[in-house]
């Protein structure tokens, strides 16, 4: 992963957070891989966003379900991202609250366009990994389980960690396809050359292929870590009784949302 300390343990959560609002609400692979993508990408042009990360991510969700032709509905981005973070809380009511959270989103999304300067879809590894496991062909599913699903999910695993940002996507493509039939037991396909994954994408070095691959392996490592954090919607432990899960109705309650709609407690 891009960085090391705290910023990027703060960047890998939210990256964890779009996958899971992703899942829920239906989201390929694709589209929540340029998500991530595109979250990342905004935070490495700006190390200190001006909106909050949590919106950041809602906002590269609802830009990446468009760009994949699978559009969301405000309100239902809204109800999912916002029980992400905060379970156990009822739905979000036609109120005033709403109406904020909906304008900031529409807001940080013409932002996060600027930063990317329009350019979406971004290009994803997914495509080219397609590619060559088709020409690959039963070879390529062989050993003790099928290498081009591991890779898929390699490649989905990846995206939390901005994988993909420094090399070509088909560089990142045949570096998992090539982890993913090592750890299959394909070995290296009959006859083939040592450097047998430059065919497929030319111009990948020995060294870039064990740093991607390094690289992919070590998220496992960091997602054990984060793991043990407390999620960012966990409300803190304190004692006293606890608090309603009832709204607080009310219009005064809606303007601290408005460019912070999603923050989430401290750790």
């Amino acid at each position: 992963m891009e960085g090391e300390g705290p910023e990027a343990r703060a960047r890998f959560r939210v990256a964890r957070f779009i996958m899971e609002a992703g899942v829920k609400l239906g989201l390929g692979s694709v589209a929540v891989a340029t998500a991530c993508g595109a979250f990342h990408r905004c935070c490495r042009a700006l190390r200190a966003p001006p909106h909050d990360p949590h919106l950041v991510a809602a906002a590269a969700i609802a830009l990446a379900a468009k760009a994949e032709g699978t559009p969301l509905r405000a309100r239902d981005l809204l109800n999912v991202t916002h029980r992400c973070l905060h379970p156990g809380v009822p739905p979000l009511g036609l109120d005033a609250e709403f109406w904020a959270l909906r304008d900031s989103l529409m807001q940080c999304e013409l932002w996060v366009l600027r930063v990317l300067r329009f350019h979406l879809p971004l290009e994803q590894a997914h495509k080219y990994l397609a590619q060559f496991a088709l020409a690959l062909g039963q070879w390529a599913r062989g050993g003790r389980g099928g290498a081009p699903g591991v890779a898929w999910a390699l490649l989905r695993d990846g995206g939390r960690g901005g994988l993909g940002l420094r090399s070509p996507p088909q560089h990142v493509a045949a570096a998992a396809l090539h982890l993913a039939m090592e750890l299959c037991g394909c070995g290296a396909p009959p006859g083939a050359p040592p450097r047998w994954w430059q065919v497929l994408s030319p111009g990948l070095g020995q060294a870039e292929l064990e740093e991607l691959e390094r690289e992919l392996l070590g998220l496992y490592g960091l997602d054990t870590e984060v793991g043990g954090d407390d999620p960012p919607g966990a409300p803190p432990a304190a004692p006293g009784p606890s608090r309603s899960p009832e709204p607080r109705p009310g219009p005064s309650r809606a303007p601290q949302y408005r460019h912070r709609p999603f923050h989430a407690p401290p750790d």
